[in-house]
């Protein structure tokens, strides 16, 4: 599994990010970071936010640039109550401030209704704009509204806020132009998505499908063209989003149950 975890490092310091600045937080300098030339395996069963910042922890403690003083630093008011937590708090060596360092994965599909855009995940219950509001108006907050909650040696500090937000936005095989929610990168990966009743209508009967598992949906298909993946049948039946790469597309797809979003399993 070295060449998968050596994609998910490569992707961290070289794939586009899905939003870029915010008024809260600027975008981490990612592309000043390098893979290193030995690292350790990562472990694939947990949860993909918790892999990503296993592998940005790689990447910072191998950096000169950065100290990482401490990853998933929680933040209480009292012993009772937890109000939050920093991914990574670093040192920048350059400037020797602090940096506050949030980091996400995540992949939203386009769904036009009767009252405007809206930008579900493969879990609908997540969307782009839940998402981004609770980021802005509490993540990136944390540090300015709970400065005498942080640990002694570093509340009198100033604290830089930054952000890594990677992913994808996917949309509908059929929509003429492609969604544009406020804060979107310019340049985020993009693809294309349809339910599982059109991928016949769409697709040519001899198109091939393969399954990109989900450790390396953040990952650009170019990173991953030397990992072997599985290949996949449009007649199986599918009970949640399935990212797959369709013949030789630079892009990925994203093929949804029927009834998405409103009915899925989770």
């Amino acid at each position: 599994m070295i060449p998968t975890t050596h994609a998910i490092l490569e992707s961290l310091v070289n794939a586009p990010l899905l939003v870029g600045d915010l008024p809260e937080a600027t975008t981490f300098p990612h592309h000043e970071l390098s893979v290193p030339t030995k690292f350790p395996q990562l472990n694939f069963e947990q949860k993909l936010g918790h892999l990503y910042e296993d592998a940005l922890a790689i990447l910072l403690e191998a950096s000169a640039d950065y100290q990482l003083l401490a990853r998933n630093l929680q933040i209480r008011t009292d012993v009772n109550t937890t109000v939050g937590e920093l991914d990574f708090l670093l040192r920048d060596l350059g400037n020797g401030e602090l940096v506050h360092l949030e980091l996400a994965t995540k992949f939203y599909l386009a769904v036009e209704t009767a009252a405007g855009l809206t930008l579900p995940g493969p879990d609908p219950r997540d969307n782009y704009f839940k998402k981004l509001n609770h980021l802005r108006d509490h993540q990136l907050t944390l540090t300015k509204k709970y400065r005498s909650s942080l640990p002694e040696d570093f509340r009198h500090e100033p604290i830089t806020c930054q952000q890594l937000i990677y992913g994808c936005l996917f949309d509908p095989i059929r929509a003429p132009a492609l969604a544009a929610p406020n804060f979107v990168s310019p340049d985020c990966r993009r693809g294309r998505w349809l339910t599982i009743d059109d991928c016949g209508e769409h697709f040519p009967p001899d198109t091939q499908f393969q399954i990109i598992p989900k450790p390396l949906w953040p990952v650009p298909l170019e990173f991953i063209t030397d990992i072997p993946l599985a290949s996949w049948n449009p007649q199986t039946v599918v009970d949640r989003c399935l990212m797959l790469r369709v013949d030789d597309e630079p892009s990925p797809y994203f093929i949804s149950p029927l009834g998405y979003p409103n009915q899925i399993n989770i």
